[in-house]
């Protein structure tokens, strides 16, 4: 469809146009596919020519277990559940590197790389896939001790304050909320996701170079669980919504190396699979998550408007109801915990948090924010102009955001 004018029996291809370039996205699932069809050596056609010139996969960490006996390609790599299932094997990073604990050199590019068509790649996560999908993998060396360069066709973007998919408006107002502790998080990723899929076409087209952006261990914004400075925050009634205290215990989603018999060959996540469930090998892969700030707000990635300018936490990690998975996670969900509205709100409830009446005391001065923020995330190409735009214009006519 890409490269040929017309079929065997000369039918003409009603797409063709010179010099035809091809995207490929997917979430989730399918996002996961995408890293494995690349990591296969799948991007070459039967001649050898490039498929797609330009790869999104999002929230799509590790591999897709597809070329396994009985594969089941809809199960991933969650804490509670299918923490066992093989879907984050070795090679974890775009660039090769050697695993300490399986000795092997590998990287995801390497097919590509020895037959010339790796695509460009914008991989984009949520930091939810960093709590509960062991995403700091795809950008530290195995044990999580150092930060590593990606090649140069490849660019990682880790969302703040997000969650996998984000929580429909209007959010359950009464515990329990779904089968989480707190209500889920609403931040929206479109603004982001457009301003990205624009910069990753500007990159194929007119080689427009563009800046990653993600947490990174240098910049202390990524660190072990136990080290983040998450804020105590109590419970309350804010907005009429009963919430319980919020309970910060470091969960996180362990990785180690698994052993799923000798007809399986990790390095493709192929084969059969013998030993069910896999053994457990003593040591550990180096899984980090992000540091965040006096609010409980992502530090590093990219920190959309709802981040700079907040009403509230927004969190990539939410504990499980009390009768289901009680201090687990709640599967791909995130928190939102609001702010006060007031100073006496706050002071009455023991929230150290600043309410919206001391960030923001009135209307211009939420606008000026909204707005310098908005001018920021423009120049660095995370938000469309147009976008911009319209959210200027919605905090001009809508006034301070009290609600999520």
């Amino acid at each position: 469809m890409k490269q040929e004018e017309s079929d065997e029996v000369q039918t003409p291809n009603p797409v063709y146009r010179p010099d035809n370039k091809a995207l490929v996205m997917g979430s989730s699932q399918s996002g996961r596919f995408i890293r494995s069809f690349i990591h296969l050596g799948f991007n070459a056609d039967e001649k050898g020519r490039i498929v797609f010139e330009a790869a999104y996969p999002h929230i799509g960490g590790g591999f897709i277990s597809l070329n396994v006996r009985f594969a089941q390609p809809g199960h991933a790599w969650r804490e509670q559940v299918d923490h066992l299932y093989p879907a984050y094997d070795f090679p974890f990073t775009y660039a090769k590197q050697t695993d300490p604990l399986t000795h092997r050199t590998q990287g995801i590019l390497d097919r590509c790389e020895t037959s010339r068509t790796c695509p460009k790649i914008f991989h984009i996560a949520t930091v939810l896939e960093l709590w509960e999908g062991r995403q700091s993998l795809g950008l530290t060396d195995p044990l999580g001790k150092r930060d590593v360069a990606e090649p140069p066709n490849a660019r990682t973007f880790i969302m703040a304050g997000t969650q996998h998919a984000p929580a429909r408006l209007p959010l359950p107002t009464a515990e329990p909320f779904g089968n989480c502790q707190q209500q889920p998080n609403p931040n929206p990723q479109i603004w982001t996701m457009r301003a990205l899929l624009t910069a990753l076409v500007q990159w194929v087209l007119e080689d427009r170079q563009p800046r990653t952006v993600f947490p990174t261990i240098a910049e202390h914004a990524l660190v072990p669980p136990s080290d983040v400075k998450f804020p105590s925050i109590p419970s309350n009634s804010y907005g009429g919504v009963r919430r319980p205290a919020v309970r910060f215990l470091a969960v996180h989603n362990p990785l180690q190396l698994l052993d799923f018999g000798p007809q399986y060959n990790a390095s493709d996540t192929s084969g059969v699979i013998t030993i069910e469930p896999p053994r457990r090998g003593d040591a550990f892969y180096g899984i980090l998550v992000p540091q965040v700030d006096e609010d409980g707000n992502d530090l590093g990635g990219v920190r959309d408007l709802y981040l700079e300018v907040p009403n509230g936490t927004y969190t990539g990690w939410n504990l499980g109801r009390y009768d289901r998975f009680k201090d687990g996670f709640c599967s791909l969900q995130g928190s939102f915990i609001p702010f006060a509205a007031t100073k006496r709100e706050r002071l009455e409830t023991g929230d150290r948090r600043l309410s919206i009446e001391e960030r923001y005391p009135n209307t211009e001065t939420y606008v000026a924010a909204v707005r310098s923020a908005a001018d920021k995330l423009v120049s660095a190409r995370l938000l469309l102009p147009e976008d911009a735009k319209r959210l200027v214009g919605e905090a001009e006519s809508q006034g301070i955001r009290l609600a999520p």
